[in-house]
């Protein structure tokens, strides 16, 4: 049983992406994978009316899960595109941290490895007295920082990387979503410095632009590979724990 946590700078900045990618590859490379969100704000209705987590059916098409454990991965779907705990005081629903954790738990208890996912960036509130730092840490969960070399985002990147730690988390690492090799000029050149030698944290990888049409597609094998060749997945392995049972 392996875990790793996913957070990001910011929202909008990857981590779906990121979680999907990891979690293709892990099962491509035959291991029993898991994933899993404590709770999805900005849901849409379904024909049958319910609320579904698109980023949820995503990770689950990922990991080659039945989109039957929508629930399972994501106990708590809210449709305000707000951080959970102000989407759910709107819809009247209360978030019970405890339902969380154990639903993480058992994901991870079922796996060879899991890919947690945060929500929004790593202070962001699950409830009032509960945020996402809270709850990796609970679950005490290495975790990567998804970055994107964009002006500002090293100084997110520093901020979220010691906040963490000041936190007793473990971060393994970064990597950097939406990479684009042929546009790459002196601003993300320099974010790629900066973000190493600020954070004292290593790049494990550089996921490039990936097309819509692999997204909407489901098409995981291709999405492992091209993760296989551009995020150092060993690494992430060795740093986050070595073995996987």
């Amino acid at each position: 049983m392996l875990g790793i946590g996913v957070t990001a700078t910011d929202t909008e900045i990857g981590k779906t992406v990121v979680s999907g990618a990891l979690a293709a590859a892990m099962r491509h490379r035959g291991y029993k994978t898991g994933v899993y969100k404590p709770a999805a704000s900005g849901c849409v209705k379904n024909s049958d009316g319910k609320l579904i987590s698109t980023d949820a059916e995503f990770l689950l098409h990922c990991a080659g899960l039945n989109v039957e454990k929508h629930d399972q991965v994501v106990p708590y779907v809210l449709e305000a595109a707000l951080a959970p705990a102000e989407a759910s005081r709107l819809a009247g629903v209360k978030i019970d941290p405890c339902v969380m954790l154990a639903g993480a738990r058992e994901m991870l208890l079922g796996s060879q490895i899991s890919i947690v996912e945060g929500v929004g960036g790593i202070s962001a509130p699950l409830t009032d007295e509960y945020l996402v730092k809270d709850f990796f840490g609970e679950l005490k969960l290495p975790l990567v920082i998804v970055v994107k070399a964009v002006l500002g985002n090293v100084n997110h990147a520093v901020l979220t990387a010691e906040y963490a730690r000041i936190h007793g988390l473990k971060v393994v690492g970064l990597i950097v979503n939406g990479w684009d090799r042929k546009k790459a000029g002196a601003l993300e050149q320099s974010n790629l410095y900066y973000y190493e030698k600020l954070t004292g944290l290593p790049i494990l990888g550089k996921l490039p632009v990936l097309s819509q049409h692999l997204l909407d597609e489901f098409n995981s094998r291709e999405l492992a590979e091209i993760t296989e060749a551009n995020i150092d997945i060993d690494r992430i392995l060795s740093l986050a724990g070595g073995t996987v049972k």
